[in-house]
């Protein structure tokens, strides 16, 4: 009986692996970048709460709906920090380390390689050498 690990393994192409380590490669700043704006924007609306808490008289009803409201925003800026965190610790342990050897060239060249393998897979050409002659001779019957 095969696991979990081994059905992925299965389904997934080598090809489809090296795309999404590729992509990691390329777009963890950018992806980094936009979680950092999106902190930003959820960070002025909790200030937003807080600044309305100070300058109003809130009833019991009205401070339930902020404590509600000032809740969702935290949940929400939790899980952007939690990508964060996981961004850091791979651009830490891992993207930086080695996008500085190139390694995303490396990849191109991978997949460009397995596209020609695929090409001549399906499309297979083979020289004779031997029996060239009786060979072609079956061709033209």
């Amino acid at each position: 009986m095969k696991g979990a690990k081994e059905k992925v393994i299965e389904e997934l192409q080598v090809s489809d692996v090296l795309k999404m380590i590729l992509h990691l490669f390329q777009d963890i700043d950018k992806r980094q970048e936009e979680l950092s704006k999106e902190q930003s924007i959820v960070d002025s609306k909790q200030d937003e709460i807080l600044h309305y808490i100070e300058n109003h008289n809130l009833n019991a009803v009205e401070r339930c709906k902020i404590v509600g409201l000032l809740k969702n925003i935290r949940a929400e800026r939790r899980q952007i920090k939690n990508e964060i965190d996981v961004i850091h610790s791979l651009k830490d342990s891992f993207i930086d380390k080695y996008k500085n050897k190139f390694i995303e060239k490396d990849i191109i060249i991978a997949l460009k390689n397995l596209q020609e393998l695929e090409k001549r897979k399906n499309n297979p050409k083979y020289t004779y050498k031997y029996l060239t002659e009786d060979l072609e001779m079956l061709e033209r019957r």
